[in-house]
């Protein structure tokens, strides 16, 4: 291999007469030499030496860069007539760098926090609303809260604009500031009073001649501001007149420690079982919540019943309110492993005591476990509390339950009255009726139901015909009147169904309908007459 230091030390050469290019050593130099080309004899000497022009490292030739312009040399010559020009520093650019996610997080932040605080204390305090009853004070610890958090995040997020970050933070502190002065819909205060002997009782009206009037209003005075009366007042002031023509009013529930997790639970318990309005709403006290009850029969008795289910009830005619100590434990479901365990002593008791709970899951989680048990134990309280679950109850629970009440229910137990007004108002929306309600009925002999099955067999012969059959010959008039106008698959299940039940008065009919029958219906035909003539 060359040694690359030997090719440095050699001379370029140029041939004279053919100009081909080769390389010698130096010891040639001022000799004659002979081209390998073209044979010409030639001197190495300073003419055929080829000088090329040294690169520095990082030089490159190249034609790219003719395009820039060059900034000329300023050459001071005595002969220079005219005036140069004179060329002005480049002007220093600003850097120029994108928006950090970071960056734009806090800003939204700021913002978000400020519009839905500012949202909060303006509309907030109306009736019923998230700051409905809370004090001057708090909402302005609220805002000045709101506008030290919002300033930070706004100051984070312009780290190059901090004074313009500062006086945006400046102004929406102010902003939120004035919100508690403008706006001061409900920001009374709730106050708390010792409890009053007398007035929780239930039932008995003191007489007029029996009560000091003064000591009285003073005693209801303290009761109303415990309770938080204003909104009650306003709606029964405002529900008045339509309640002295439809019968229905105005009442008050004072729920006294109820937790918030199971407010919801409370009202939609409430609102289903007495057919009140969904604009019954709850309002938070310092121990517990008042829900304003409206459209709601004045039944104080069947409310303080039914709030019985979660606490202990008392009744306050003269303010038409429901007092409640809520229990909480109610809302507790039983142990897992005694409730799902059927030989365990306690699984009746716990199952029943979860067919009573407001949480129609609870319920529905012991229907389904009832419904695979034994009825051994308190067979007549289980029965009641399903049938009530019916009344209350979605379509998907009303058939769970009548799958237990299968199981359960015994004759003249009345749930043919419940099941069958249940199956009613579900046709009556073109809803698809659960078919263990149906066959409960069907199973009871229930001959008011047999128009209900047969709308059902008219829309779906396949699906309902079996059970259809089983009320017996009670149905052979309705299958004879659907006999002449419905469809041929419908014709074909009614042919089915008289040769079960159908007696010699159907034989004129299917002997007529013989004739111009196709061959598969002739044979369905055929059948159903041999079956009756065999009844005889």
């Amino acid at each position: 291999m060359d040694d690359p230091h030997d090719e440095a030390e050699k001379l370029a050469i140029r041939c004279p007469g053919c100009g081909q290019r080769f390389k010698v050593g130096t010891e040639l130099r001022d000799r004659m030499v002979e081209c390998g080309t073209c044979e010409h004899r030639f001197r190495v000497n300073e003419e055929v030496i080829v000088r090329s022009k040294k690169f520095y490292p990082g030089e490159r030739p190249g034609r790219s860069l003719e395009r820039f312009s060059r900034v000329p040399k300023t050459i001071a010559s005595a002969q220079t007539t005219f005036q140069t020009v004179q060329y002005n520093e480049e002007p220093a650019h600003s850097a120029f760098e994108p928006t950090s996610p970071l960056r734009l997080i806090f800003g939204f932040i700021a913002v978000s926090v400020a519009i839905i605080i500012a949202l909060m204390l303006v509309f907030g305090g109306s009736p019923g609303g998230v700051l409905f009853g809370t004090s001057q004070s708090k909402r302005l610890m609220l805002a000045g809260f709101t506008a030290i958090v919002s300033g930070t995040f706004l100051i984070l997020a312009n780290p190059r604009n901090r004074a313009k970050a500062i006086f945006g933070a400046v102004a929406t502190s102010a902003a939120l500031l004035g919100l508690p002065f403008i706006f001061i819909d409900g920001n009374q205060p709730v106050t708390s009073v010792t409890d009053i002997g007398g007035i929780r009782n239930p039932g008995k009206t003191a007489a007029p001649d029996e009560v000091e009037a003064p000591v009285e209003d003073d005693e209801f005075a303290l009761l109303k501001k415990e309770i938080g009366y204003d909104p009650l007042e306003r709606e029964i002031g405002r529900y008045g007149k339509e309640a002295g023509t439809a019968g229905r009013g105005v009442m008050g529930i004072w729920l006294r420690g109820l937790q918030e997790i199971h407010k919801f639970q409370v009202r939609d318990y409430i609102i289903r079982n007495t057919g009140a309005e969904f604009s019954s709403h709850m309002y938070q006290r310092d121990d517990g919540y008042l829900m304003v009850v409206t459209g709601v029969v004045d039944d104080f008795a069947e409310m303080a019943r039914l709030c019985q289910s979660f606490g202990e009830a008392r009744i306050i005619d003269s303010l038409r309110v429901i007092e409640v100590q809520v229990d909480n434990e109610a809302f507790l479901e039983g142990a897992h492993d005694k409730l799902t365990d059927m030989k365990n002593p306690a699984f009746y008791e716990l199952n029943r005591r979860e067919l009573e709970s407001i949480d129609l899951e609870r319920a529905l989680k012991a229907v389904l476990r009832l419904a695979a048990a034994e009825p051994k134990l308190y067979r007549d309280d289980i029965v009641k509390r399903m049938q009530d679950l019916i009344r209350e109850g979605d379509i998907q629970l009303q058939g769970e339950v009548g799958t237990a009440l299968l199981v359960w229910g015994q004759p003249g137990d009345g749930s043919e009255k419940v099941v069958r007004d249940a199956v009613l108002k579900i046709a009556a929306t073109g809803k698809e009726v659960p078919e263990s309600l149906v066959e409960l009925l069907v199973t009871r002999k229930d001959l008011a139901v047999i128009p209900i099955i047969d709308d059902m067999w008219a829309r779906d012969s396949t699906t309902w015909e079996d059970l259809y059959s089983a009320m017996g010959p009670a149905i052979e008039d309705a299958v004879l009147a659907r006999f002449e106008k419905g469809t041929v698959i419908l014709r074909m299940s009614a042919i089915q169904l008289l040769g079960k039940i159908g007696s010699a008065k159907s034989l004129p009919v299917l002997e007529g309908a013989r004739e111009a029958a196709s061959p598969e219906v002739r044979v369905l035909l055929d059948r159903a007459i041999a079956s009756i003539r065999s009844r005889g």
